[in-house]
């Protein structure tokens, strides 16, 4: 499951071709300001994805998962801070997919090595899961994973992501109506967009709201 850890802020027109994950993708950014998301639509967002906008973590279960002295926890706000705009980057590469490594190289924020992609590793090796029981949050949890589309939407981020450039982490979309198909870092795929809107949402949707509002191809 992808936390990777990425519109020009309205709904796209809806057809019969889209699903619910397609109406809350990313448009291409259209000029060079690069916005986020921003609460209003975060909560018109969560209402599409999940029908209600009220499961959230606590406070105290949100600094629990957050602040754990764990290497999760430590790998999670890494995570956090690499695919949001806040003061620590860069708009134009959030929107791109993009963080800089130790190394000072740009690549996708889930290429090999990098805190998302060493998030999935957590997941699988159920690290996760023990920090969400430690914290006392499996209720959401497993709401989210059990009455949500974020197992479709991260089991497409993954085994789409991994597959064509894996070193890389590029996505090769095509666009539902239209069938133009274009290439994004993984992070702001339409699968992973979406898996990790809904996890970032409950754990706060101050954060989620911190997404790119549009993704540069």
């Amino acid at each position: 499951m992808n936390l990777i850890v990425l519109f020009a802020i309205f709904l796209p027109i809806v057809t019969s071709c889209i699903s619910p994950i397609e109406y809350m993708e990313p448009p291409p950014c259209i000029d060079s300001k690069i916005k986020p998301i921003g609460i209003e639509y975060t909560y018109k967002y969560a209402n599409l994805l999940f029908g209600t906008s009220k499961y959230v973590f606590s406070n105290r279960q949100r600094e629990c998962i957050l602040n754990s002295p764990t290497s999760v926890s430590n790998d999670i706000k890494k995570c956090i801070q690499q695919i949001t705009i806040n003061n620590e980057t860069i708009p134009k590469r959030v929107a791109q997919g993009l963080a800089m490594t130790t190394d000072d190289e740009w690549v996708s924020a889930c290429a090999p090595n990098m805190p998302c992609a060493q998030f999935n590793e957590f997941v699988l090796n159920n690290s996760f899961s023990e920090l969400i029981n430690d914290c006392k949050a499996t209720e959401i949890y497993k709401w989210l994973l059990q009455k949500t589309p974020f197992i479709e939407s991260s089991w497409y981020g993954i085994k789409y992501c991994q597959h064509l450039y894996p070193n890389k982490c590029l996505y090769l979309e095509q666009e539902p109506c239209n069938k133009i198909t274009r290439i994004y870092p993984c992070p702001i795929s339409r699968w992973v967009y979406a898996s990790n809107f809904m996890l970032l949402y409950v754990l706060s949707p101050n954060i989620a709201s911190k997404m790119p509002g549009c993704r540069i191809i």
